[in-house]
Order: C-alpha cells, then structure tokens, then sequence
C-alpha cells in the first residue's frame, strides 16, 4: 500500500507540475498502457469491419449515408454504437462526411479509418456503386487485423520473456525479505548502493528490453499506404488525389517518407513523370509501384488490380520479415540479460549475505 501511495503521489506531483498539453499528452499515454482499454481497443477494431459491411448494405439498399449511419448504429457494439449515432447526428446538421467522422476519433484508429472515409467522401462527392469499394475497405480491414494478430502471436513468447525478466531481481529480494528479516537490515544500513545498482541496472535491462521489443512491433508501412490508395481508385479517384486524401486522414501514413516526397514534388508543380521518377529511385518497391502507376498511365491498364497484387507481395515480405525478427528476439535479449539483468539478480541475491560474512 505504501509503495502504491508513492507511485500515486509521483504521478499526482508530475501531473501539477506539466503544463495543459504535456498532461493530456501523459493521461493518452497513461490510457494507452491500462490493459483494459487496450481490450477496449481491440473490441473496437474488431468491429470496424462489421460496421463497414453493414454501412454499405444499407447505402446499396438506397439509403442515404446519414440514413445508413443512424439505421447501423443500434446494431453495433457499444463501444461503437454511440461515435456511430453522433456521425449520424452531424451528418443530419449537414456536416461534410470528413467532419462527421470525427466522432471516431480516439475510438479507431486513423490509419484504420481513412479508408473507410476516403469512400464516403467519393461517394458523397460523386455518388456511384460503393458496394465494391466499400467490400475492399472490408477485406483490407480483416486482413490488416489478421497480420497484426499474427505479430503479436510471433513476439508474445519474448514479451513474455522480458517480463518475467525484469521481474525476478524485484520478487526475489520480496522473497528474501519475507523470509530472512535480517535481509533487509543489511540492505537498509550497508547494501544501499548495491540497492542503487540493482535499481539502475533493472531500469537500464527494462529500457534496452523494451526498445528490442519495440523494434519489433508495426508502424504505418508502405502496404498499408498502397491499400488506402486502392481503395481511393475505385472509389474514382486518381493516385495523386487517393493519396492526398489519405495522407489528410491518416497522421501515422502522413510521416511515410515516400508519401511526402511524392505529394511535394506534385505540389511543387513538378510534372507527373518526373515526380514518380524521384519517387521510384527511393528503393525497389517504390520504383515498382512507380512503374505500374506510369504503365497505367501511359496503356489504360487497371492500375488497382496492379497495386493489390503489390500490396500483397509486400504484406507476405512484411510477414516473413516478422517471422525472421521473432526468431531472432532469443538472442537480441541475451545482451541485456547479460549485462543487466543477472548482475541486479547478483546484487540482490549474494550481496547482503556476502556484506554479513564481510561484517
């Protein structure tokens, strides 16, 4: 109880001390770790699919997008029930579809929602068969949930890990605490420093534990873009517009340095073939998918069936590239074990019964 009351009074002297942005900056992050909104989280993103599939049922029944919303939304979860029925509302004041799905933000994810409002922005703009488009933003959906689920799967064993890891010098003085109680006497009056080291150590095991790990998990990757994009074709939008639209929906695509390149250099003014030019000598993939969209450009061929065949290509690399990282985590984590987290187990394990025999 005391240990937790400190953490709270840390927490609570951090909090006064930050001004107004670094707190909603630390409540988000705060937020983020709590297991059970990252549940919450999922739940959410498991439904997306099923509120894209049940949104395009109701508009190819000829309702209105507002009409689809507001008919959708009693059938949702509730996790997205209520952001659901306040799109429909907005839309019903005449909000534009941009603004109305606003009402998901902070309940799913950009990256995960810009398809879906690329859509609905053609659609309202332009009108047309949605069915198609939308039944993509679907299988895109599902499939970018399967890849992260297969992820999580590959790196779980080494979560694991260093969890159990970075928790056995703590447990184990706990253990010895409660059963030697000259054990803590001895850490009390001579084995201060050692405390001082095992602590620094365990947080410097943590923090290198914590990076190999975070190197290993997904960030917004080039697939992900080339999805979007083939949904804003369909939707009837050329590249240069789907991608725009996706970069304005979709921060975490937006830092792509391959979609930042490209929409500067079309901003600039600078003609298509020398955009895609530039764009395509950044690396092997980018010069592929330049040379498809050139191909189209300059045959008439179906530039989205071309990028889904490259989408999916990159999506099997990115899987393999998952498979390799997770077999690699058993030895990346033995540096720090190594360096870190047997010497804190030594100092809290052999370092007050060596001070008693020195004593």
């Amino acid at each position: 109880m005391t240990a937790l009351f400190l953490i709270a009074a840390v927490a609570a002297l951090g909090l006064a001390v930050l001004d107004g942005p670094r707190v909603r900056i630390l409540s988000e992050l705060l937020r983020r770790l709590d297991p059970r909104e990252r549940a919450a989280s999922r739940e959410r993103r498991l439904a997306l699919p099923g509120l894209v599939d049940a949104v395009a049922s109701a508009l190819g029944s000829g309702l209105s997008v507002q009409l689809a919303f507001a008919e959708v939304a009693p059938t949702l979860p509730q996790s997205l029930a209520k952001p659901t029925a306040h799109a429909a509302a907005a839309l019903a004041l005449g909000a534009p579809i941009d603004d109305a799905l606003r009402a998901y933000s902070g309940v799913i994810a950009d990256e995960d929602l810009a398809p879906f409002g690329i859509v609905l922005g053609a659609f309202a703009r332009s009108g047309g068969r949605i069915g198609r488009s939308l039944g993509r933003v679907g299988a895109l959906l599902r499939g970018r949930i399967a890849l992260d689920d297969e992820r999580s799967a590959l790196t779980a064993q080494g979560r694991a890990s260093a969890i159990v890891l970075v928790a056995l010098a703590p447990l184990g003085g706990m253990f010895f605490a409660v059963m030697t109680p000259e054990y803590v006497a001895v850490l009390v009056d001579r084995g201060r420093s050692l405390v001082a080291v095992a602590v620094a150590l365990e947080i410097i095991g943590g923090l290198w534990l914590w990076r190999i790990l975070r190197l290993n998990s997904p960030h917004a990757d080039f697939a992900s873009l080339l999805d979007a994009v083939v949904v804003g074709l369909d939707a009837g939008m050329t590249f240069e517009l789907a991608l725009a639209s996706l970069v304005a929906r979709a921060p975490a695509v937006a830092r792509l340095p391959e979609a930042r390149r490209l929409l500067a250099d079309l901003a600039l003014g600078r003609g298509a073939h020398e955009a895609f030019h530039a764009f395509g000598s950044a690396g092997p993939t980018e010069a592929r998918v330049a040379a498809l969209v050139r191909a189209a450009t300059r045959f008439g061929s179906p530039l989205a069936e071309l990028l889904v065949t490259q989408a999916d290509a990159l999506r099997t690399s990115d899987r393999r590239r998952a498979e390799a990282q997770a077999r690699r985590l058993p030895i990346l984590m033995l540096f720090p074990l190594a360096f870190c987290v047997l010497p804190a187990l030594l100092c809290v394990f052999l370092g007050p019964p060596l001070l008693s025999l020195v004593g």
